[in-house]
Order: structure tokens, then sequence, then C-alpha cells
């Protein structure tokens, strides 16, 4: 019963995803620009009125899309695993995991940009964001437990 409070607790709005996802886009549209070559040379003149460019912000946004369903289902799993009281406000949790979300996706924008690497390496270092989520909450996890025994 408790965890479904926790899950009414996490207040998802419509203005709430839409934010996220479109705050988010523009992450993967700059990685496109800047790695993915081949599809910005098909870009023709007048970029409005051209079909690759709209293809272009749909990759974008579903990339974002599928980023913000898997953040949010490992935030709400993390969330119904949690027996802390400090993370009894589900909305607290959502807004912290957006915030890290972006500053990782900048971090893995920078990173492969000065390292040369190409887009796939990006969509891969973006995606361990929710891999390293994972370990650190469960090392986290552990060396609370080991705390809390001694």
């Amino acid at each position: 019963m408790s965890n479904i409070v926790k899950l009414l607790r996490f207040r998802l709005s419509y203005p709430k995803i839409v934010l996220s996802i479109f705050g988010q886009a523009h992450y993967f549209l700059i990685a496109i620009f800047l790695f993915k070559h081949d599809l910005i040379d098909e870009l023709d003149s007048p970029l409005l009125l051209d079909f690759d460019f709209y293809f272009i912000l749909l990759l974008s946004v579903l990339f974002s899309i599928t980023w913000f369903l898997m953040n949010i289902s490992l935030t709400t799993v993390l969330l119904f695993l949690s027996h802390d009281k400090k993370y009894e406000d589900g909305s607290a949790i959502f807004i912290n995991t957006m915030f890290y979300s972006i500053a990782y996706l900048t971090i893995s924008l920078v990173l492969n940009y000065f390292m040369g690497l190409g887009f796939k390496h990006f969509v891969v270092l973006a995606y361990s964001f929710l891999a390293l989520k994972i370990v650190w909450n469960v090392l986290k996890g552990k060396f609370k437990i080991t705390n809390n025994k001694s």
C-alpha cells in the first residue's frame, strides 16, 4: 500500500513531462548536428521547407522520449525500493533526477566532442547514465547498510 502512496506523490503533470522531454531533446539535436555529418549534409538551404530537418527534429525528440521513459521508470523503481523517509516526496526525486540527467547529458556531449567520437558513442555514453544511476544507488545502499550495523 505504501508503494501506491509513493507513486501518487510522484506528481507528474503534462507540463512537467513536456518540459522534461523538450528540455532534453536539444541535447540530442546538438549531438546529431555535431556527430552525424552525413545526415546534416542532406539538409537543403531553406531548413523550414526541408523534410530531413523535421526528421532530425523528430529523431531528437524520440531519443529524448526514450531517455525520459527509461529515466522515470528507473526512478520509480528506486523510489519503491527506498525506505528512507526523506524520499517520501516523489516530485523532489523527479526534479533532482532531471537536473542530474541534464548535467550528465552535457558532460557526455562535451566529452564526446573533445574525444572526437561519433554519434553512436554519444548515445552509448548518454544512456550509460541509467547504468551509473543503478550502480550509484546500489553502492549507496550497501554503504548505508554497513554504517547502520556498526
